[in-house]
C-alpha cells in the first residue's frame, strides 16, 4: 500500500495495545475493514478480537462476533484460529451472540466438523426464535455450497426441521434453501424431493404445500 496506507496501519496496530478494551475493539474493526490486506495483516486485529470474544460485556461480545462475522465472509481461514471460542459462545445467554457464532462457524469450519456442529446447531435451533432461526438456515444452504458432497447430512438436517415446531417464515427458508440446492447441486434432487413429499403429508401451510406440489408436478 501507499505510505499514507502503511502509516495508518501501524498507528492502528499500535492502539492494539492501548489499554481500553473499546480501544482496542474500535482499532481491530478499524483494521479488518482496511482493502486489500493480506491474511497475515489481519492476524494481529483477528488475535485482539479473539481475546475480546471472552468479555464480560455482552455487548463487546455482540460487536466483536458482529466484526468476526464479517472477516469470515472474505478470510474464513483468518477467523478459523477462534473456532474453538466461538464453539464456547454457542451457548452464551445472548442469542445474537449465539447465532452469529453459529453462522460464523459454519463459514470457518473444516468438512470433518460438520457433523459436530450440526449436533450443537441441532439443540440452539429448538431454543431461539423463529428470525435467528432463518438466519442459520441460510448459512447452512451457503455450507452445502461449500461442501456439495455433504449435502445428504445437510439437507435431511434441514428437512428434520420442516417437522419441528415454527412459524410460516421459518418453514418457507428452509424448503426455498432445499429447492435453491437442488438448482445450484443436481445430485441433491432425489433425496431432496423425498423429504419435501414427506413434509406435505403433514404441512399446516397450505401454501408450501401447494409450492412443492408444483414443483412435483
Amino acid at each position: 500500500g501507499t505510505p499514507i496506507m502503511r502509516g495508518g496501519y501501524k498507528f492502528l496496530e499500535s492502539c492494539l495495545r492501548h489499554k481500553e478494551d473499546m480501544v482496542i475493539y474500535e482499532a481491530a474493526r478499524a483494521i479488518c475493514g482496511l482493502p486489500n490486506l493480506e491474511p497475515q495483516d489481519l492476524s494481529p486485529a483477528i488475535n485482539s478480537l479473539q481475546a475480546a470474544l471472552s468479555s464480560p460485556s455482552p455487548a463487546m461480545r455482540f460487536a466483536t462476533m458482529k466484526t468476526l462475522a464479517n472477516v469470515a465472509a472474505s478470510h474464513p481461514r483468518v477467523v478459523s484460529k477462534c473456532n474453538e471460542d466461538l464453539e464456547t459462545l454457542i451457548a452464551d445467554a445472548n442469542r445474537s451472540v449465539a447465532t452469529l457464532a453459529i453462522t460464523t462457524l459454519l463459514k470457518t469450519g473444516s468438512e470433518n466438523s460438520i457433523d459436530r456442529l450440526l449436533k450443537q446447531i441441532s439443540a440452539f435451533l429448538t431454543d431461539i426464535a423463529d428470525e435467528y432461526k432463518i438466519t442459520v438456515v441460510k448459512s447452512l444452504q451457503q455450507l452445502c455450497f461449500t461442501y456439495p458432497s455433504r449435502h445428504r447430512v445437510i439437507v435431511g438436517f434441514l428437512s428434520n426441521f420442516l417437522r419441528e415446531e415454527g412459524g410460516f417464515d421459518f418453514k418457507r427458508s428452509i424448503v426455498a434453501g432445499i429447492i435453491n440446492l437442488m438448482n445450484q447441486i443436481p445430485e441433491t434432487t432425489e433425496s431432496s424431493l423425498l423429504h419435501l413429499c414427506e413434509f406435505i403429508e403433514d404441512c399446516e401451510f397450505t401454501m408450501l404445500s401447494t409450492q412443492i406440489l408444483n414443483l412435483l408436478g
